[in-house]
């Protein structure tokens, strides 16, 4: 054997046999072997009282909120339609009658209005049909009342237009 190894056989020879712990491990080991064993908790029972309060949650909301809209709802907002459409045709009347009274007569700078106004008279006429068969959607009403909004803007602003002089010179 050479040095090396001689060596490293009395320092192994010089180690102690067994280890000993720092402090008596035992004391813990023991009290945690003689407590009581506690019962597993039962999971089932934390799940039902969530599901009972989650079931409880959505029979709520479904009282309070209901999606589905009653047909008490949908004819007050049908007879709303219905005095909406008959308040503007009494508005449009009432500017056709102010327009017969200030003799108004179409001209050339008229026609681009007259036609806007007969366009947004046809696209109110079909939102109002859409709007009968669905009279919740909020997208619908504001488009109707818009059109019907433009109608009266663009009825008043061609009663400001510039005339032709008629056939007797006079302006009308």
């Amino acid at each position: 054997m050479n040095n090396h190894e001689k060596r490293l056989d009395n320092m192994i020879s010089d180690l102690p046999k067994t280890l000993a712990p720092e402090s008596d491990l035992w004391e813990a080991i023991e009290r945690q072997l003689d407590a009581p064993q506690t019962k597993p908790k039962n999971h089932w029972r934390t799940l039902a009282v969530a599901s009972v309060i989650a079931l409880c949650l959505l029979i709520g909301q479904q009282v309070l909120y209901p999606e589905h809209d009653t047909p008490d709802t949908n004819q007050f907002l049908l007879a709303s339609i219905e005095d909406i459409q008959m308040q503007h045709a009494n508005q449009v009347a009432e500017l056709h009658l102010l327009a017969q009274k200030t003799n108004w007569q179409s001209n050339p700078f008229s026609s681009p209005v007259e036609t806007g106004i007969k366009q947004l008279r046809e696209a109110a006429t079909l939102i109002y049909q859409s709007l009968k068969l669905n009279p919740t959607d909020q997208q619908l009403w504001q488009l109707w009342l818009w059109t019907h909004s433009r109608e009266i803007e663009l009825l008043t602003q061609a009663q400001f237009l510039h005339v032709i002089p008629d056939q007797n010179g006079a302006i009308i």
